[in-house]
């Protein structure tokens, strides 16, 4: 079955958000747009035509080009009445139908715009015994169904349903009659009568009668005619799991798709430097924004292209594939459709149990150190014939009053040692502190439970000429944190109006604009409750909250340097008197027009416009550890008075603020040509894209400022004294000048002003793409484009490369031999082969200076040359090869697609060593080569297929993702083990390969024992591997999963349905649970439990030892070792959800069409976790916390 019907323009995705002018036209876009929405319907229109031994099919598109009238009709019903002649001239449609229709057994119903062609129906022969049946017939989502045909089986006796899906149909009365339902692109459905009078019918979509259409962006392809490999996922399916982005719900939906740590990679990494991350398109056009902004509710389907000959169209910036995403359009004529959606998601609270974390509860620790601490006391020196126990003492009171970091326990055994307090007294403070549970404490008052709520409202309307659509989504997140919360809004309309018939226009506007309210930044104060000691109390004796010192901190014992601020810091106050605003907005604007020139050949321009800006805002108290900070760091003492004073004002704090804006726009001019002869069929497209980015900003620093005052001091200030000032002779920390320059002037004063450089590029390019199909059976694709960029082609020769692709298709279905086999609905088989593109704005062809601050001796600008010029710079390539199967058997019950590809990267930026009398070491070059290939399948099977909405359904979609990643070609210049660690590229191995140490057990030898010894040249083995070669280090696998795995299912009964998603990652490893060498400053905050078994001479284990085994150096080889590397394959639920659609009988009642409830359960315990730790890959700890959410949908 057909149905003959244009998709609607309109394209793009938009909103509008305090700007009242914006606000002002999409009032009259609106209120012009909804008036005609309940405008005439019909119009007599003078007609004429002449055709000859033609089938009705070819007539009525004849007739739908020149009315816009759409027609719904079976093809089945249309094959059976033979050719037409029609010759008439300026006559109205219903004379011109009537001649159509004579002698077929046929007629038609107009029903809004929409002509239905269904059989002649009569009434039943005997009136006397019969009874009057009345209803509706909707879809699934709650939309009437005008045109759907009502038969009495086994007669002529029928009605259709009318535009709002009602129908009235007489019948005989008697037991047992059946009707049946039939529609267009609907699964046919059989009632059998047994004394109700009124029907509520839902008809469910029947795939194999759908003509699958594609979305490229550019273009819209039928699936029969589609060469490359492309996975598309419908709103449905969509809406089956809610998740608060995109990229989410694409979890395991897509094959060849991997969402692994939130980051999206489309069949393997194919870069080095470049963009690996998808191209983003939304309407037809690429979007800079970030696909987090899509509001999840308005997506109608999404397009996922794959390989070259799907997305090679987009050039440069193909490499990664394309994700495109259509919004929704208008569904019904005549009337508004509105659609309300309320969701709340409640996290569980943090688990912050030290078991569970992988570390030391109080208890533990504190035994630990009391061990560590009596050794350090009393026997640590006691072979040094240059200290003594006094001289220990002394050295550790010195500590405390240079402010060194002290911890409670420490303090308790210098007491002691010291003679200040006994040995009953010491147990008792450290079985105190034995009892405290920081972590437990922290969370108590500074994390709450997370909740996020989100609210959409939709309101959707069309007549003859306007298409209409205005969505609103408003999203809160309370962050789980105090003194923290995010707002998010996104306001969209878009709408279409045809101004004549040989012209079509659509435009639309979105706003996006975010309030995000957090903590600000300081260095020394962290909001993770892991990084104080779990011993450490979060009160003080009176129950109020105590104040806490960290690094660079000083300690509580310290006497207070006279005028000098305590910078002890108190978590809760803290919160609030450092915070950071962020508020950000974006606007997208975007124009359409369509020219019908002539049968099949349209012209088609479009334009976006985009704009952002981001204001960042950071506000630090008088009473802010950090606003302290500063006025310690840059006091001075006076000569006179002997008194300090204070280089920046001593009341107020500070207010920096960094705001950043940017410009994009995109246009394109295009020719789409179509035509049909015989069994040929020609696609074609042909256009111009030119394009522009650019971003700058701008920050600003106030100092000595006061919020109620709205005053500020900053003009009292000589930043020119302060910058000279790299360590303060006045302020002492750890017994050595506080380093100004490093913790004060830099992140603060130095970074909270200047400007925000600005960055334009502008690029142009041409594209031409064609398919050649015949018979329906055959399919022929290529396409070419060449971009230009302003960062590219100092040689000539490397300007506008060529970017291609070839395609062909065979649709065996269609053949003559196979058309028997009633089972084989769709198989096509497909190959393709192209050259895609890839941008790295980090390079470009000439040499390049970089821009400073003015230099205070010259009073000059100062600049420098940041990289030298490379004439040959170009495009990075991906060449890709691709074999692939699409199917559908058996009604489509079966179906899916398997897809084998080859994609090799040529000319991948990567580093190359330079000749130093150049005056540069290295550079960034196409030197590079990459190599992906895998295997895709994508398996959907219907275990049970419902009569009806509320029959028992079943429905199983499988994902398989199998990726190789290599690299073929690159120049590491790494010499030491550390450098390859730290740069893992080498070739013949994964692009996220993992280079490891090999462990060798740990030091039992005198003065050396509880280090770790790692394997170096020639066997031997050292406490320090990083300086060695690259050849001691051992392939310790890739941090990518090889293979992914989704199974997502479905089912459902009488309004009930219940979906739960199963995905698996595997073939990857991860460093996790380091065993690092703990020393005298590890015991400030909590060890890893590893160390309850660490190695002593009884216990010769493989953990470092602590205490009095305590290593003596620190390496880095411990967190990239053998002894941290464990296997991260996975199996977990993603999700499970519990849906209820209330029945319509109930919902009519409220004037509402469509109720349902959803609870939905998100990231539950794994099922399986390969490694015997514990440990989960996605964390590299503790599992993600679970959440829950509630919502409703309602359709009126």
């Amino acid at each position: 079955m057909k149905k003959n019907q244009e998709s609607d323009v309109g394209k793009a995705s938009g909103v509008v958000w305090k700007m009242w002018l914006t606000m002002k036209l999409l009032f009259c876009f609106l209120l012009i747009g909804f008036s005609t929405v309940y405008g005439n319907a019909f119009s007599q229109v003078k007609i004429s035509i002449s055709v000859n031994e033609v089938s009705l099919q070819e007539v009525f598109e004849k007739l739908t080009e020149q009315t816009g009238y759409h027609f719904v009709y079976s093809n089945e019903m249309l094959q059976r009445t033979g050719k037409v002649s029609v010759d008439m001239q300026d006559c109205d449609l219903g004379q011109i139908m009537a001649v159509c229709l004579k002698n077929t057994g046929l007629w038609y119903r107009l029903e809004d715009n929409i002509i239905v062609i269904s059989p002649k129906f009569r009434q039943p022969d005997v009136p006397q015994k019969k009874i009057t049946l009345t209803g509706n017939v909707k879809d699934k989502e709650g939309r009437p169904l005008p045109g759907v045909t009502i038969l009495l089986k086994g007669s002529a006796v029928g009605v259709v349903s009318d535009v709002d899906g009602n129908f009235t149909l007489t019948v005989p009365e008697e037991s047992g009659l059946t009707l049946v339902f039939s529609f267009v692109g609907m699964k046919t459905q059989e009632v059998v009568l047994s004394g109700q009078q009124v029907l509520h019918i839902v008809m469910l979509e029947d795939v194999s009668q759908m003509e699958e259409v594609i979305v490229t962006g550019y273009q819209e392809v039928k699936k029969e005619k589609m060469t490359g490999a492309v996975t598309t996922i419908s709103s449905e399916k969509l809406s089956d799991r809610y998740t608060p982005n995109l990229i989410q719900n694409l979890e395991a939906r897509v094959a060849g798709l991997s969402t692994y740590g939130g980051k999206p990679i489309i069949r393997g990494t194919g870069t080095l430097y470049g963009e690996s991350a998808p191209l983003l398109v939304v309407d037809g056009l690429p979007v800079e924004g970030s696909i987090e902004d899509l509001n999840p509710y308005d997506i109608a389907s999404v397009n996922v292209l794959k390989d070259a000959a799907a997305s090679a169209i987009y050039g440069a910036r193909a490499a990664n594939g394309i994700i495109v995403v259509t919004t929704k359009n208008a569904r019904n004529k005549g009337k508004i459709d509105i659609d309300f959606q309320a969701n709340i998601t409640l996290y569980e609270n943090k688990n912050v149990d030290y078991h569970d974390n992988f570390l030391m509860n109080a208890e533990e620790q504190v035994e630990r150190a009391s061990e560590y601490y009596d050794y350090y006391f009393n026997r640590k020196y006691a072979d040094d014939p240059s200290m003594t126990r006094d001289k220990v003492i002394e050295n550790f009171g010195k500590n405390i009053t240079d402010g060194a970091q002290i911890n409670p326990v420490a303090y308790a055994w210098y007491q002691h040692a010291a003679g200040n307090i006994g040995r009953s007294e010491l147990d008792n403070i450290l079985a105190d502190l034995s009892k405290n549970n920081f972590a437990q404490d922290f969370a108590d008052n500074i994390y709450r439970r997370q909740v996020m709520q989100q609210y959409n409202l939709s309101l959707r309307g069309s007549s003859d000429k306007f298409r209409n659509n205005l969505v609103i989504n408003y999203r809160t997140d309370n962050m789980g944190i105090i003194e923290h919360k995010s707002n998010w809004l996104n306001v969209y309309y878009k709408g279409s109006c045809d101004l004549a018939k040989w012209l079509v226009a659509t435009f639309s506007v979105n706003g996006v604009y975010a309030n995000i309210k957090q903590y600000g930044n300081d260095y020394n104060v962290n909001l993770d409750p892991f990084s104080y000691a779990q011993y450490q109390s979060f009160y003080n004796a009176d129950g109020s909250v105590k104040k806490l010192y960290s690094w660079y901190c000083g300690n509580e014992y310290m006497p207070l340097q006279e005028g000098m601020e305590d910078l002890g810091f108190n978590l809760v106050d803290e919160l609030r008197d450092n915070q950071t605003k962020t508020r950000r907005q974006e606007m997208r604007y975007h124009g359409d027009l369509l020219f019908k020139i002539i049968p099949g050949l349209t012209a088609q321009t479009q334009f976006v416009y985009e704009v952002n800006s981001q204001n960042v805002q950071q506000h630090a108290t008088q009473e802010s550890h950090a606003a302290r900070t500063i006025k310690n760091a840059y006091a001075k003492m006076d000569t006179e008075s002997h008194k300090l004073v204070y280089m920046t004002p001593e009341t107020g704090g500070f207010l920096q603020t960094t705001h950043t804006s940017g410009n994009f726009w995109t246009a394109r001019g295009q020719l789409n040509y179509t035509n049909t002869f015989g069994k040929h069929e020609i696609s074609a497209i042909a256009g111009l894209e030119f394009r522009e980015t650019k971003t700058s900003g701008d920050k600003s620093l106030v100092l000595g400022y006061d919020e109620q005052l709205q005053s500020s001091a900053t003009h009292t200030v000589d930043f020119g004294t302060l910058s000279q000032m790299s360590n303060s002779p006045y302020f002492q920390m750890n017994g050595s000048p506080f380093p100004c320059n490093q913790f004060a002037f830099t992140p603060y004063l130095e970074n909270g002003m200047g400007i925000v450089k600005e960055v334009r590029h502008r690029y142009g390019s041409g594209y031409f793409n064609a398919t050649y199909t015949y018979d329906n059976k055959y399919n022929i694709f290529g396409s070419f484009r060449k971009d230009y960029a302003d960062i590219y082609g100092l040689d000539a020769k490397f300007r506008g490369r060529p970017l291609w692709s070839v395609g062909i298709g065979w649709n065996a279905h269609n053949e003559s031999f196979l058309r028997d086999l009633s089972w084989m609905d769709f198989l096509k088989l497909r190959f393709s082969y192209g050259v895609t593109g890839n941008i790295y704005q980090g390079a470009t062809s000439h040499m390049t200076a970089s821009s400073g601050d003015i230099n205070s001796t010259t009073n000059l600008p100062v600049a420098s040359i940041s990289s030298p010029a490379n004439p040959d710079l170009r495009w990075e390539q991906n060449r890709t090869t691709n074999v692939g199967l699409d199917y559908g058997f058996m009604s489509y019950r079966l179906r899916g697609s398997l897809d084998y590809y080859v994609k090799t990267g040529k000319d991948i930026f990567a580093p190359i060593t330079l000749d130093p009398t150049t005056g540069f070491s290295s550079m960034v070059a196409n030197v590079a080569s990459i190599r992906n290939n895998g295997i895709e399948l994508a398996i959907g099977y219907d275990w049970f297929v419902p009569g009806n909405r509320r029959g028992f359904s079943w429905t199983t979609n499988l994902t398989v993702t199998y990726n190789k990643n290599k690299v073929l070609e690159v120049e590491n210049p790494a010499t030491r083990a550390y450098d390859l660690v730290s740069l893992p590229y080498k070739t013949g191995y994964p692009v996220n390969a993992l280079w490891a140490y090999r462990f060798a057990g740990i030091d039992d030898r005198p003065g050396l024992v509880g280090q770790s010894m790692y394997y170096v040249e020639n066997g031997n083995t050292s406490h320090n591997a990083s300086s060695a070669s690259v050849d001691v280090l051992e392939f310790g696998g890739q941090s990518d999963p090889k293979a992914i795995v989704g199974m997502d299912n479905q089912l459902r009964w009488n309004g009930l349905s219940l979906g739960f998603l199963l995905v698996y990652y595997g073939g990857h490893k991860m460093f996790a649970q380091p065993k690092s060498e703990v020393f005298e400053s590890s015991w400030d905050s909590p060890l890893n439990i590893v160390y309850l078994n660490s190695w002593t001479p009884e216990n010769h284990s493989d953990v470092p030892g602590i205490g009095e085994y305590a290593s003596t150096s620190l390496g880095s080889e411990c967190r990239t070792a053998t002894n941290c590397l464990y296997d991260a394959d996975f199996l977990k639920i993603r999700n499970i959800t519990i849906g209820y659609d209330l029945p319509e009988h109930l919902t009519e009642k409220v004037g509402i069409s469509k109720i349902s409830l959803r609870f939905q359960i998100n990231d539950p315990k794994a099922l399986w976790i390969k490694n015997n730790a514990g440990i989960d890959p996605e964390t590299l700890g503790i599992r993600k916390q679970a959440s829950y959410m509630f919502g409703v949908n309602l359709s009126l």
